[in-house]
């Protein structure tokens, strides 16, 4: 990896190459760096006078970062009694009616993500594990019954008959029914 400092001079070499006629793949090919990388510096050195790196995952300098005092107090405000039930979008808009501003939700939620906050709040809960399917043996008739309630068309557009109907499940017979109206 080239250090800063030689970038700029290379830069500068590569600009004045490029000013005699030069292209610019040859003269990659000549310091033994990609053409797209030089021109990519070239950018980086036009508009911000040093060179940056863009890829994902490179250390970035965030100018308008929280500062320990500011995460330190959003962390009391969330902690405190009073938000202790509401959520981060709830909590901002307290704040917002008292006019004070500590950060938007999204910054909330990733300090507390950070700091190991986000547990269920308010009247949310834990979810609960799946209960268990009841399994229903017959081992004769009347044990087990089951029912069921079907749509019949009647003459008339748009109206149904229901009928109602109550079967053993062990013989397979129907125990019962009613058609309603």
């Amino acid at each position: 990896m080239i250090p800063p400092e030689n970038r700029k001079q290379l830069i500068e070499i590569f600009r004045e190459g490029l000013k005699e006629g030069a292209s610019a793949t040859s003269f990659a090919d000549l310091i033994g760096i990609c053409s797209r990388t030089l021109r990519r510096w070239g950018i980086a050195f036009q508009t911000h006078g040093f060179s940056q790196d863009r890829r994902k995952g490179s250390p970035r300098e965030v100018v308008h970062r929280f500062s320990a005092e500011e995460r330190q107090h959003v962390i009391e405000i969330v902690n405190d009694p009073r938000f202790a039930d509401l959520t981060p979008a709830q909590i901002v808009a307290v704040l917002a009616e008292e006019q004070i501003y500590v950060g938007s939700e999204s910054t909330i939620y990733r300090i507390m993500r950070q700091e190991s906050l986000l547990n269920y709040r308010g009247r949310t809960h834990l979810p609960r594990a799946p209960r268990e399917v009841p399994v229903l043996e017959a081992t004769g008739i009347h044990q087990v019954l089951a029912w069921d309630i079907t749509l019949l068309p009647s003459p008339l557009k748009g109206q149904f008959f229901y009928l109602y109907m109550v079967l053993d499940v062990w013989s397979r017979r129907i125990l019962g029914e009613h058609p309603a109206p």
